[in-house]
């Protein structure tokens, strides 16, 4: 079984479905893309290793300390964390302030250029769509010229038929 799990097709998982059962029944690794776990990485397309119950029954200040755990969390629950497990330290918070802030100001900016991008992004359509109903009020226009124009002749060769027909 040299694939990797993802690729397996259903023939060939009937035909390796006892290597199959062996290594997921104590899996240690979970795909990141497909969510497939397994005892070996090999077979994985893109592994992160599971954290055993050890680490995850532990304390919140110990929880930052475990690396497998850090790669599972998402930056609002590491925070979460931090918040839980720091203590009163003035030197250790203004560092974790000043860097928060600092990832906070970059994170404020990109979202100001993102949203200046769109806003341009938007107005270029705008500007596009009022270009279209301009072009298209000229065309009504010629229309209706022409249709009072041939209106206009139309009513004019009845009149003149009108009087030939009455004598």
């Amino acid at each position: 079984m040299a694939k990797r799990l993802c690729k397996l097709n259903r023939h060939d998982i009937n035909a390796n479905l006892g290597d199959i059962h062996r290594l997921v029944a104590e899996p240690k690794f979970l795909c990141r893309s497909c969510s497939r776990s397994s005892a070996d990485s090999s077979t994985l397309c893109k592994p992160a290793a599971i954290p055993p119950m050890s680490c995850q029954v532990k304390p919140a200040k110990e929880k930052l300390t475990c690396g497998l755990l850090l790669e599972g969390m998402t930056k609002e629950e590491i925070s979460l964390e931090q918040a839980i497990a720091s203590e009163p330290v003035v030197s250790e918070s203004d560092v974790v302030m000043m860097q928060e802030s600092e990832g906070s100001d970059k994170k404020a900016l990109k979202r100001a250029k993102k949203a200046l991008k769109k806003q341009d992004k938007m107005q270029k359509k705008l500007q596009k769509i009022i270009k279209k109903s301009q072009k298209l009020a000229r065309k009504q226009s010629q229309l209706e010229q022409k249709y009072h124009h041939a209106e206009m002749l139309v009513s004019q060769q009845l009149e003149k038929m009108q009087p030939e027909q009455l004598h």
